[in-house]
């Protein structure tokens, strides 16, 4: 990853900080994207001179138009890393039910504008990574959970499932790489930030560096090589699983 241009979303916190802060360690050039500013800040004084930051809120279009326009001035992008996320559940929509149209602005449509904002730059250079942050709330083939708690965001996860796939599909002939990053629960702020405290530090959740490190993974491999899709859950061993 050194010297390679790295766009994270999601920058401020959680995974997006995990994954941003590990990749500067190996000598790659972030470019950080949250609508959070102070917490950017942080970020990037953590980093140092080899980030830049900008201030974007993904579920409005025209700001991702605009910011990819400004990074793209100056660098050339060589990874993407949707990061950006919102938590929604039955509890919390009844009592805000503008939250279902929300999440899907920043999970699905936010994500999907950043891509597309880029994909033209990837196409001119012939070369990138995107990798998208998606969920086992978006996945078959493993178990996610009592979904029926959180439909809207299942929902929000299974549309950047279809989209990662048919977007991938899309650049066959280019050396335009897609993954797919498919987590479970882990340690992070998302439900804190949805007014869920008391899920933090629970015996079902992974630590945010050790899924960083299995993001990094999808990065790091050969050019011939493309993780196309990663599956990354707790493990629970002769324990059993946890509820």
């Amino acid at each position: 990853m050194k010297d390679k241009t790295v766009v994270v979303t999601g920058a401020s916190s959680g995974l997006g900080r995990s994954v941003a802060i590990r990749l500067s360690e190996m000598g790659a050039k972030l470019v950080l994207i949250s609508d959070n500013k102070d917490r950017l800040t942080q970020v990037q004084q953590r980093i140092g001179d080899s980030s830049k930051q900008y201030v974007c809120d993904i579920s409005i279009p025209e700001q991702v138009r605009t910011t990819v326009a400004e990074i793209i001035q100056s660098n050339n992008v060589d990874v993407l890393i949707n990061c950006a996320g919102i938590w929604t559940d039955e509890e919390l929509e009844a009592s805000d039910p503008d939250r279902r149209k929300k999440v899907l602005e920043v999970n699905t449509l936010g994500t999907i504008e950043m891509t597309k904002a880029l994909e033209p730059h990837f196409r001119e250079r012939d070369a990138g990574h995107v990798l998208n942050v998606i969920s086992t709330s978006g996945n078959f083939d493993t178990s996610s959970g009592d979904n029926t708690l959180w439909q809207t965001y299942g929902a929000s996860k299974w549309a950047l499932t279809g989209f990662t796939r048919a977007f991938k599909d899309s650049l066959d002939g280019t050396n335009i790489k897609v993954s797919g990053f498919y987590p479970g629960g882990f340690e992070s702020n998302l439900y804190e930030s949805a007014d869920r405290p008391e899920s933090h530090d629970q015996p079902w959740m992974m630590k945010t560096e050790d899924v960083a490190s299995a993001l990094i993974f999808c990065l790091t491999q050969p050019e011939d090589v493309l993780v196309e899709k990663l599956i990354v859950t707790k493990f629970f061993g002769s324990k059993g699983k946890l509820p």
